[in-house]
Formats: structure tokens, C-alpha cells, sequence
């Protein structure tokens, strides 16, 4: 009977899921809202539907397992050096200064001192399944405001760890604070070390001999056991299970398995986030929030701006523009899902009362159903203020500064978009310059990092952070204007790899000549995919195609080359 009705809380969770994302898609609303809508409506404060929430909490905490995996898997250490200065500064000291005022406010309502600390560093958290997902939607994840805001949620994740283990030492011995601190920094540095050193000697064999069996479940179920397992050793050790699969998700984004590994998880990971907002909504307490509407918005509009001041001043500061200042604030101005955890565990060790702790996770709620409504008004804000400064050069330089080891597509019609897709599918950071006002607009405001500008102009690539950047493709079908932007970089950067778009092979060695690593003939690749699309269906191996179509590329571009050579020899 116990089993039966937690199969019956099971497909009710999953129908209400159904329903509200199809519902959601129709409306063209943020799924999130319907979840957190529907936890609240089936759940113990709404239509009684589900009484125990504790069972649908267990669920709903893998959803935010697999969510830092997947982030730490398209982080990979080398990407986290390159952000750590966004990371561990202004991420940092959003986290102190956030923390700190909150605390204080806390201490002088005449609070308990470990309670502020809890207090101060749970509402400093933002929701990392909530931004990450509002970022997705409204395609910003290569933007500005998408790099910030995810070193931003990234140390305020590893913030969690000691937080943590800080409740758990408090209620576990009577310590003084001072002591508890230390406690918890030593025990966490600890156990992530063994993590850190463990997985990089033992990760890349095990997956090599499963892969090595040529198994797909096996390899998934490998997958799972990964990222539960390292979970599973933190949460044992006293620390968060989601830290856990976020240092598991950095150790294998090292490995040459990330793309199989990622495309495991990513099923497991929408469903099980899913029910966690539907859980999120559940513990919103509707008579509270009825009883106290008044004060609970007061608070809620009090949390979110104080946060999005903070962190507007902060962007200021390090040199941001306004316009992705503002946006990045109402994006992080929420409470986060991680203060829920930090809460509820520090109401069971009685260091907060029932009734302060209750009002802390209604505030919390409603200031995260309210994010993809305020991210929205961000948005649209930054896209006004922007709107007349897109060929500035001050513009691209505020919002490309924390661009390093990324790639300059100049031109963005539709080569140069299906290049910033296959870089996005990687992780690799980009931007692009067009000369199409229209284009570069709308674009804009669909969240793409591309600009107004002419990219024969040093100034204009200077701007776009030509001396920190990997590569450049220039994608431009003009090749007048391609030998001028590759002579421009050339004059300033002898060594930058060049990929250039030549329209017929006969354009390659010139584009090449002019200083281009790689020059590549639209129309002769066009027709050797063609080609190899008609053998593939006449029955011809994969194998054999790609032996062919390089036989055939080697030979074209050998004999292009040697007749432009041929005039040359004659005179």
C-alpha cells in the first residue's frame, strides 16, 4: 500500500509535468513559472494531491545533481582558468558583500550570530536551475550576461560546500564559530582534494575499458555510477552531493568521452529538474503568503533588489556596461534552490524558528517564480540601451573585456551562424562583427553576441579582443573585403590562425597568399558533400567516402595551386 502510493505520487508529478510544459510551449511562457504553478496547485498548501513532499524532494534533488554535472562538463579546467578571475573576484565578492549585508541586517533585528551567518549566505545564492534554464531560453548563453552570470553561480555553488558542512558542525558539536569556520574550510578542502587526485587517475581507464566492451548501456550505466558515485562520496564526507557531481563533471570534460557522456545525462537532467521546480512550488505555503501577502512581497522585492544593485555596482566596477550591469542584476536577483537545503537543515538543527525559517523559503519562492519575468524585463532594458551604441567601439570593448581564448567570426550571415552554432555545441566562446545594421539587431535581441562594425579597421578588431583571441574565420562571400580584413590582422598579429571562406577554389590562394592559415572553396566542398551524399545512398561505406572526398580535395587544390603558379614561372 506504502509502494502504491508513491507510485500514484509518482504519475500524478509526471502528468502535471506533461501538461504544464505543453501548455507552456503553447502560451509561449517560461516552463519554470508552470512548475513552480503546478508544485504549488497538486501539493500539501493547494489541492492536497500530494502530501508528502519529502518523497518528491529526494527525486527532485538528482535534478540538481545532473545540472552541476553537466556544468562542470562544459567547464573543464582549462575554461574555469580562463573565467577565474569573474569567478573567484566578482563572484567572490558579490558572494561577502551580499552575505555580509544580509547578516548584518539580521544581527541588527537582534539575531543569533550563527543564524545570520546561515541567513546572509543562503540569500546570497541565486538559483543556478532557474538562471541556467532562463539563460537557455532566451538564447544567451555565448553572450556577455550568460558568462558572467555562470562564474557568478559557480563559486556561489562552491560556496555551498562550506556553508554546509558549517549547519552540520554546528549541530553536531558545541563548538565556538570561529572554530566551526575553520572546521569546515579543512574538511572540505580535504575531501575535494582526494576527489581532484582519485578521478584524474582512475576516470580516463575506467571509461577507456567500458568503452573498450562497445556497450551502450553499459556505458550509460557506467555514466550514471560516475556521477552518483562522486556524489555519493561527498555527501559522505558532510558535504553537498551537487558539489560532488560538479567537480565529477570537471574531471571528465577532460577526458575524450564528454560528448557521449553528455549526451547520457542530458535526458535524465530536464526530467528530474523539472519535478524540482514542481517540488519548489510544493513548499510554497499559499495561506502564508495570503495571511502576510503584504510583508512577503515587501521582502521579496527587498531580496531581488537589493541583489540586483549589488551586482550592478559590481559590473560597474569592473568595467561592464550598463546595459549588461542591468541585466545580469535581474537575472541574479533571485534566492536560490541550494538556500532551501541550508534552511531546512538549519530548522532541524534549531538554530532558525519555524516560523522565521517558513517565511525564508516563501520569499525564496516567490522571488523564483518571479525570475523569468524580471530576467525578461532585464533583457529588454539592456536591448534598449544598446540599441544606438552598437557600432561604438566602447560598446564592444565593455562586452568582449572578459572574453579570452575565444574565436572572431567576421560576418554572420548564414555560414557565419552555422559556425557560432557549432562553436556554441562546443562550449567555445565567440563573437561576431557584421556590416548588415538589420541583421546585427535582430540577431541582438535574440541574445547573439554580434556587432555593427568593418573589420578592415584594427581599431574595430582591437575591440573585439583581436590580441586575446584563439581564431578568427572570416566567413565574408566579398573576397575584396576578406584580403583587406586578413592584411589588417596580419599587420598587427603574425600568428593568429586565419580560416577564410574563398567563394570558388581559384579565390583559395589568394585568400592564402594574402596570410590565411586555411582558405576553404564554398562551391568545391558543396559539391564533394553532394557527391558523397549520392555514394552514401548508393550504398558506398563511410569509410570509403571520406577516403574519396580527400583524395579528390588533395588533388583539386594541389592542381589550383600549381596552375596559379604556372604564370608566375613564365615570366
Amino acid at each position: 500500500m506504502h509502494e502504491s502510493s508513491h507510485l500514484l505520487e509518482i504519475v500524478i508529478l509526471l502528468s502535471a509535468a506533461v501538461i504544464i510544459v505543453a501548455v507552456c510551449r503553447v502560451i509561449r511562457i517560461s516552463p519554470v513559472i508552470g512548475y513552480l504553478a503546478a508544485g504549488a496547485a497538486i501539493g500539501p498548501f493547494g489541492l492536497k494531491l500530494i502530501g508528502n513532499v519529502e518523497v518528491t524532494t529526494g527525486i527532485a534533488q538528482f535534478g540538481i545533481i545532473f545540472l552541476l554535472f553537466l556544468i562542470g562538463l562544459e567547464l573543464s579546467m582549462e575554461r574555469l582558468r580562463g573565467m577565474r578571475k569573474h569567478v573567484f573576484e566578482f563572484g567572490g565578492l558579490q558572494l561577502l558583500i551580499t552575505a555580509g549585508l544580509f547578516a548584518l541586517f539580521f544581527l541588527g533585528l537582534g539575531g543569533r550570530a550563527d543564524a545570520a551567518i546561515i541567513i546572509g549566505g543562503g540569500l546570497a545564492l541565486s538559483s543556478t536551475a532557474i538562471v541556467l534554464q532562463v539563460i537557455s531560453e532566451q538564447n544567451e548563453k555565448s553572450s556577455q550576461v550568460g558568462r558572467l552570470s555562470l562564474a557568478i553561480l559557480i563559486l556561489q555553488d562552491l560556496a555551498v560546500i562550506p556553508l554546509l558542512v558549517f549547519v552540520s558542525l554546528l549541530g553536531e558539536h558545541d563548538k565556538p564559530l570561529v572554530t566551526a569556520l575553520i572546521d569546515a574550510a579543512f574538511k572540505a578542502s580535504l575531501s575535494l582534494t582526494f576527489i581532484f587526485i582519485a578521478g584524474r587517475l582512475l576516470l580516463r581507464p575506467l571509461f577507456h575499458f567500458i568503452a573498450s566492451l562497445d556497450n551502450t548501456e553499459l556505458f550509460s550505466a557506467t555514466t550514471m555510477l560516475v556521477v552518483l558515485g562522486v556524489a555519493g562520496l561527498t555527501s559522505a564526507a558532510g558535504l553537498s552531493p551537487a558539489l560532488g557531481a560538479f567537480m565529477a563533471g570537471l574531471l571528465v570534460a577532460e577526458t575524450e568521452f564528454k560528448p557521449q557522456v553528455e549526451s547520457d545525462i542530458l535526458p535524465f537532467k530536464g526530467l528530474f529538474l523539472g519535478l524540482f521546480f514542481m517540488t519548489v512550488g510544493m513548499s510554497l505555503n499559499i495561506d502564508m503568503l495570503r495571511d502576510r501577502f503584504g510583508s512577503i512581497i515587501g521582502l521579496t522585492v527587498a531580496l531581488m533588489a537589493s541583489k540586483s544593485l549589488i551586482v550592478i555596482a559590481l559590473c560597474r566596477l569592473f568595467g561592464f556596461g550598463l546595459s549588461t550591469a542591468i541585466h545580469a542584476g535581474l537575472m541574479l536577483s533571485q534566492g536560490g534552490e541550494f538556500a532551501f537545503i541550508l534552511f531546512a537543515l538549519a530548522g532541524a538543527q534549531g538554530i532558525l524558528e519555524p516560523e522565521l525559517l517558513q517565511i525564508l523559503l516563501v520569499v525564496i519562492t516567490v522571488s523564483m517564480a518571479l525570475t523569468p519575468l524580471v530576467a525578461d524585463l532585464g533583457k529588454k532594458i539592456a536591448f534598449a540601451l544598446e540599441k544606438y551604441s552598437l557600432s561604438r567601439p566602447e560598446t564592444m570593448i565593455e562586452e568582449t573585456l572578459d572574453l579570452s581564448h575565444h574565436v572572431i567570426i567576421s560576418g554572420f550571415g548564414r555560414v557565419g551562424h552555422t559556425v557560432s552554432r557549432l562553436l556554441e555545441a562546443e562550449a567555445i566562446p565567440y563573437v561576431a562583427i557584421d556590416m548588415d545594421s538589420f541583421l546585427v539587431a535582430r540577431e541582438r535581441k535574440s541574445g547573439t553576441p554580434v556587432y555593427y562594425g568593418d573589420t578592415t579597421r584594427i581599431h574595430v578588431l582591437n575591440a573585439l579582443g583581436l590580441t586575446r583571441a584563439r581564431a578568427i574565420i572570416i566567413t565574408h562571400n566579398d573576397t575584396r573585403v576578406a584580403l583587406q580584413t586578413i592584411a589588417t590582422i596580419r599587420e598587427a598579429n603574425r600568428d593568429l590562425p586565419i580560416i577564410a571562406r574563398a567563394k570558388t577554389i581559384d579565390k583559395v590562394l589568394k585568400l592564402e597568399a594574402a596570410g590565411a592559415n586555411l582558405a576553404v572553396a564554398e562551391m568545391f566542398e558543396t559539391s564533394l558533400q553532394l557527391g558523397g551524399a549520392l555514394l552514401k545512398a548508393l550504398g558506398t561505406t563511410d569509410y570509403e567516402i571520406i577516403r574519396i572526398i580527400d583524395i579528390f580535395r588533395a588533388e583539386d587544390y594541389a592542381m589550383t595551386r600549381e596552375s596559379e603558379k604556372e604564370p608566375t614561372t613564365a615570366n
